[in-house]
């Protein structure tokens, strides 16, 4: 993960890494037990090996004593499972240091600093599929709410960056920002007591929105100013989204719209 945060810093200049340290829950004791589980067991002393049996032994007894239902490989299991001792930690390099990035920072840089970090964990998990055709899918639902335009711009453009698929519904975001190469929106329109609900399909190609009729119509081009340019004040009534309207919208990092989701 930190691999694919070198490989692809945000715009703004933030630097990231991600950091796998002691919980804030670990158990006492774990510091010191970890300096000698990470050396080989064959380098300890007598105290050495006395020592992190007795942490061992004493995390056994914690599981049990909380009245698990489970059979005795799963307390076992549990018990000694170290990755619940462990937590990851997101750290930004400001003045020539590496800093909790949960300090001090504009609401931009604090949705940056939640989102780049998942983006760099799904971008690797789909890199070991090993096929350069695999879906890199993430879904998102109401899409980056509360953040300003500029904000909202670069995260989608950072889904570019990181070669991601996104499917994501939000009442108002339309995704028709430079950054964003390519978008598929599908427009939902309903009215109370009308069992029915309309659906108007666009389409987004980095710098023009098109509008098409129907999956088997040809896309037409319409001259319609993008988000970034005011969108939805521009639009007209006829643009508008209706009372109860939401939107689904897919993104691809090679530019066309792979998918639609209604």
């Amino acid at each position: 993960m930190n691999k694919e945060l070198e490989e692809r810093p945000t715009s703004t200049g933030m630097k990231l890494r991600l950091v796998w340290r002691a919980s804030r829950r670990a158990p006492q004791g774990l510091a010191q037990a970890r300096e000698r589980l990470r050396q080989s067991a064959d380098a300890w002393s007598l105290e050495d090996r006395a020592a992190v049996g007795a942490f061992l032994q004493e995390q056994i007894a914690r599981r049990q004593a909380d009245d698990s239902a489970g059979s005795w490989l799963e307390d076992l299991t549990a018990a000694l499972d170290y990755r619940a001792w462990h937590e990851f930690g997101v750290e930004r390099h400001q003045h020539g240091k590496w800093v909790p990035a949960t300090g001090p920072a504009s609401g931009g840089e604090r949705v940056l600093a939640a989102s780049v970090p998942l983006f760099a964990a799904a971008s690797s998990h789909y890199a070991s599929a090993g096929g350069p055709h695999a879906p890199r899918l993430v879904t998102l639902d109401e899409a980056f709410a509360g953040v300003d335009d500029d904000s909202r711009a670069k995260c989608l453009g950072l889904l570019r960056a990181f070669d991601l698929d996104v499917v994501m519904t939000s009442e108002r975001e339309w995704a028709c920002y430079p950054q964003v190469p390519g978008i598929a929106i599908a427009q939902l329109s309903r009215v109370d007591d009308i069992a029915a609900v309309l659906v108007t399909r666009w389409e987004w190609d980095g710098s023009e929105r098109r509008r098409g009729m129907g999956p088997d119509t040809p896309v037409v081009a319409v001259p319609v100013p993008s988000q970034a340019d005011g969108l939805d004040e521009a639009a007209g009534e006829t643009e508008a989204p209706p009372a109860g309207g939401t939107r689904g919208a897919v993104a691809d990092g090679t530019g066309e719209p792979e998918f639609l989701w209604t």
